[in-house]
């Protein structure tokens, strides 16, 4: 019994150092990653443009700022 169990431990060790590790995109998740590192790429797309428009409010509410205070009040 004591000999058969050595042995089962000895072949589990030899097969766990030999095995090799495989791309993750080899594997079931691989649509799950590329749907992954799309959503990234497009919200990286989406702050700029989200940027934009705060920098285009701001500059249209600093204008409008500006012509309120060249018109004189009657």
């Amino acid at each position: 019994m004591r000999t058969v169990l050595m042995i089962v431990v000895a072949v589990l060790s030899l097969t766990a150092c030999d095995e090799q590790k495989h791309d993750v995109k080899d594997t079931v998740f691989a649509p799950q990653i590329k749907a992954l590192e799309k959503a990234r790429a497009v919200e990286g797309v989406v702050q700029e443009g989200a940027q934009k428009t705060r920098d285009a409010v701001s500059a249209s509410e600093n204008q409008g700022s500006e012509d309120e205070q060249k018109t004189p009040e009657h």
